[in-house]
């Protein structure tokens, strides 16, 4: 990312009310840095969208000790906390037993980005200084972003206002909305960008670009599969699936310590780094190797479930997890990606969509409408890539168990994958009655959501705080 984003960054989050606001007190904009300013040219317009991904980068979506991958993989069954570890936050989400006076970031973090994406919108769609095309994909790629963040909003709290507007009076006083409101908002916000977004991918200039971190039309598409698959709408998630898999701009890498490269013809979108000398917070994180092993920086280990779950010759296994002794214990870890966060130059970006859970989503749907041999297929496409034989699955009932067994552990440690399935299948219950009592906690149902932050609840009376915290 050049240093001309970096300083109109700046200029960008003061706009927005920057991260400290809440999405309900953002004031008008008070400085001399207008919209008119912002959106005056392509390249000041470009550059505060590029501003909306540094801002997600280093936030919990982004990754780190308090991201998104981390946090749902440690209230799962993905993650082990190290013994040593003295993070409160990772303690409390281990045991299932969060706080609202210690909430998760993403609330938080999500809500900026929203406010951010929206105030994009509306300086764009008033904008006379950036051209048509380069409108129209700016619009497509905040809307695509909106998307992103609501669909993790409401999988993480249930119930969220929706926010559309930076108007602060409109939203002192929005509530709650219902998930299928939400989800509504966010097929829309999807289908647009599918219309407006460039079937390339794109650099900072507009050029077309070899780097997949600007969203483009088959990333919207890719996420449109999710959100159909998420709320059942089965034939319209496995049309969306279709159209990522015959993309030929996407292959499944045979070589799997290709695919979370920067390289990587898998992925559909990735976070590019604004350092020039950074990998991924994830990388940074989760790999004990570079550090000399667990320790209160580094106390993410992978639990045994993963571990010793994988079949016998899954490739997965060798190649995506890794593992130091000390003292005499050995303690895994996730090795997809490679590299700490230091190095010249960054090799390695956060993958958030990639072209192996397409295929997973298009098995799942066709095996729920009964295309049994083409769910068997696509499931086979990812297996074959592990190293591991046909599925055994002839029944709907046992592909559909097996598909979800694949996705466990192809998806493992991305983006709450997992933590996610759990609770869109009904599983969540059973699974973590086991797990958490297995981990020194207790697991109540209302654990599935995670507590809105105190300070929101206490500051707007519409904001009802999820059941089972205070």
């Amino acid at each position: 990312m050049k240093k001309s984003v970096i300083y109109i960054l700046f200029g960008w989050l003061l706009l927005s009310g920057g991260s400290c606001k809440k999405f309900s007190e953002v004031p008008p904009p008070s400085t001399s840095l207008t919209g008119a300013t912002v959106y005056s040219s392509n390249a000041t317009a470009s550059a505060a969208i590029n501003g909306i991904y540094a801002t997600m980068l280093t936030n919990s979506v982004g990754g780190g000790t308090h991201g998104i991958s981390g946090l749902l993989g440690l209230s799962g069954d993905e993650f082990d906390l190290y013994s040593n570890a003295t993070d409160m936050l990772l303690s409390q989400a281990y045991v299932n037993a969060l706080l609202s006076t210690n909430a998760p970031p993403m609330w938080d973090d999500l809500y900026n980005i929203i406010y951010q994406a929206n105030s994009a919108i509306e300086g764009l769609t008033k904008s006379q200084g950036v051209t048509a095309e380069m409108r129209s994909q700016l619009v497509g790629e905040s809307e695509f972003i909106r998307a992103f963040c609501y669909f993790y909003l409401v999988n993480l709290y249930g119930d969220v206002p929706l926010v559309i507007t930076t108007n602060y009076q409109e939203n002192e006083t929005v509530s709650r909305t219902p998930q299928q409101k939400v989800y509504q908002q966010i097929v829309l916000d999807l289908l647009d960008a599918q219309a407006k977004l460039s079937a390339n991918y794109l650099s900072f200039n507009g050029s077309v670009s070899t780097e997949r971190a600007r969203p483009n039309k088959a990333a919207a598409t890719a996420l449109l599969a999710r959100v159909y698959l998420f709320t059942d709408s089965l034939s319209s998630a496995e049309v969306e699936a279709t159209e990522v898999i015959n993309n030929s701009a996407f292959v499944l890498d045979s070589n799997l310590n290709n695919v979370f490269v920067s390289t990587s013809q898998e992925a559909i979108w990735q976070l590019e780094s604004p350092n020039s000398g950074g990998n991924t917070p994830d990388g940074a994180t989760f790999l004990l190797n570079m550090f000399g092993g667990p320790g209160g920086y580094y106390p993410y280990l992978l639990a045994d479930s993963i571990v010793f779950g994988f079949e016998p010759g899954d490739l997965r296994r060798v190649n995506w997890i890794d593992s130091i002794q000390v003292g005499g214990t050995t303690y895994y870890f996730p090795y997809k990606y490679k590299l700490n966060y230091t190095g010249q130059p960054p090799t390695e970006y956060p993958t958030v969509l990639r072209l192996a859970e397409q295929y997973l989503i298009r098995a799942e749907a066709e095996a729920q409408l009964g295309d049994l041999n083409g769910a068997a297929s696509d499931l086979n496409t990812i297996r074959k890539r592990a190293g591991l034989d046909m599925t055994a699955a002839t029944s709907q009932q046992q592909l559909i168990e097996a598909i979800m067994r694949e996705r466990r552990y192809e998806l493992f440690t991305e983006y709450g994958h997992r933590w996610l399935d759990l609770k869109r299948t009904g599983k969540v219950d059973s699974v973590m009655t086991v797990v958490t009592p297995a981990k020194g906690g207790h697991w109540q149902t209302t654990d599935q959501w995670y507590p809105i932050p105190i300070s929101d609840v206490q500051s707007d009376s519409k904001i009802q705080q999820n059941q089972g915290y205070q």
